[in-house]
């Protein structure tokens, strides 16, 4: 009699890109949201009478609530995700964010869109932990880098809406454009709601929970066989800063150091435009729409050579050209203004490879099931705290010229770059259990 292969060693099914796209959405609708407030903010602080210059705080603030709301979704609904299940949180998250997203469309003041998208980044942290954790737990251990490479993939989707929506909003006139444009998000997300409602829950977490009623169902469906039981060794979230040091600490301060430079340039980007004398708006929308492409492209070379050539490699490739970028990019620009448009291309493209594998896969795969969703959680409370760091502080450090901002930038993808290089472990092709068991970070 042929066995059932186990979660580890069944082949690639429709159903697990199903399931890849479902949890993806989340990432979709995050990537359209930041997206669309780092363009919509030029808007915004027209409508209500205050710009960068004038109110770098209020502007920041504008920027980063959904950021900070995230920092609180993220370790709370990852914590919640390992004790209710992953199913749950992922039902519960999105519901914030539809609630939140249009009440920040339907706003009467900057200060109430700023409450209303910290509340609704709430919604977005939480899907963060929850979507990378059920992706790795039903993906098969061959394919299972270019299922979370998928999954991250979605964010440039996301992107590269809020540019076409941006640029459709723009004739409705500036009090009306910014509302659609969050309204539309809250649209997106409510079929993807009813849509993860068909979702099974993870078959790991309820393995390790012993819900083994529910477990052999979902194993008779998927034709696959449970190899282990709840086990008699349980994690605990003190087990992070235990038996998983170095794993907490490459993801959790490569993580941190990354969203520094990612979200503290990406956020600028618009903004950086207009202060360099491109003041159409029409046509930096128009930018946003040419640049989203490349990172998926990117995206689609990381998936297509992840799981052969691994996690390492392009994880160290992608942050030192950020950091070559960042270099350049002062100088360029100061030039020629347009040089920013082909730079963004390239750094966004390659900023990919390592924040896609920290975000999705490293910070998923390095931790047990019963700790998963809470590590995964707090990596992404971390990374967002440098992410609102990242966008606070670069203007003002911005104010003794631009070389200064990006050279504050390096500082950090030099860091990453480096504890990448310590620390990072090669996960490619590895069981599951195998990748975080106590052994395996041991070695």
């Amino acid at each position: 009699m042929t066995l059932n292969p186990t979660l580890d060693e069944a082949p690639l099914r429709r159903f697990h890109l199903v399931l890849s796209s479902l949890a993806a959405m989340g990432t979709f609708i995050d990537g359209y949201d930041l997206s669309v407030i780092s363009f919509q903010a030029l808007i915004i602080s027209n409508v209500f009478h205050f710009s960068l210059k004038s109110n770098p705080l209020l502007y920041g603030l504008l920027l980063t609530s959904a950021l900070i709301g995230m920092a609180i979704g993220g370790v709370s609904f990852g914590w919640l995700a390992d004790r209710l299940g992953r199913k749950t949180m992922f039902l519960v998250d999105l519901l914030f964010f539809i609630v939140f997203t249009t009440l920040s469309g339907l706003a009467q003041n900057v200060y109430q869109v700023i409450v209303f998208r910290t509340l609704m980044g709430v919604g977005i942290g939480a899907d963060y932990p929850i979507s990378s954790t059920i992706i790795s737990e039903f993906a098969p251990a061959r394919r299972r880098g270019a299922l979370l490479m998928y999954g991250i993939m979605f964010y440039w989707l996301g992107t590269l809406l809020a540019g076409v929506v941006n640029f459709a909003t723009l004739g409705l006139g500036e009090d009306l454009a910014w509302r659609v444009s969050f309204i539309v998000g809250a649209v997106i997300a409510v079929p993807v709601v009813a849509a993860r409602g068909l979702m099974p829950e993870s078959l790991r977490w309820l393995v390790k929970n012993n819900k083994m009623d529910r477990a052999n169902r979902i194993a008779e469906s998927l034709n696959v066989r449970i190899t282990q039981g709840a086990g008699t060794v349980k994690r605990s979230a003190r087990d992070l800063f235990g038996r998983y040091w170095k794993a907490t600490l490459f993801v959790l301060v490569a993580w941190f150091a990354f969203d520094i430079g990612s979200y503290g340039l990406g956020f600028y980007t618009s903004t950086l435009y207009r202060e360099y004398g491109i003041n159409s708006l029409s046509r930096i929308a128009l930018f946003g729409i040419i640049s989203a492409p490349f990172p998926i492209l990117a995206y689609l070379a990381l998936i297509a050579i992840v799981d052969r050539v691994g996690r390492r490699k392009p994880t160290l490739i992608g942050f030192a050209v950020m950091a070559a970028v960042l270099l350049l990019l002062p100088g360029l620009i100061e030039r020629n203004p347009l040089t920013l448009l082909p730079l963004f291309i390239v750094y966004a493209s390659f900023e990919q490879w390592p924040g896609g594998l920290l975000s999705f896969a490293y910070s998923s795969e390095l931790f047990p099931t019963e700790i998963r969703g809470f590590a995964q959680g707090l990596a992404t409370t971390v990374s967002r705290i440098g992410a609102v760091l990242g966008v606070l502080l670069f203007p003002i450090i911005s104010q003794r010229g631009l070389t200064y901002g990006t050279l504050f930038f390096v500082v950090f993808i030099a860091l990453a770059f480096a504890l990448s290089y310590v620390l990072a472990p090669e996960t490619r092709q590895l069981p599951l259990d195998e990748v975080s068991s106590t052994k395996q970070h041991q070695t």
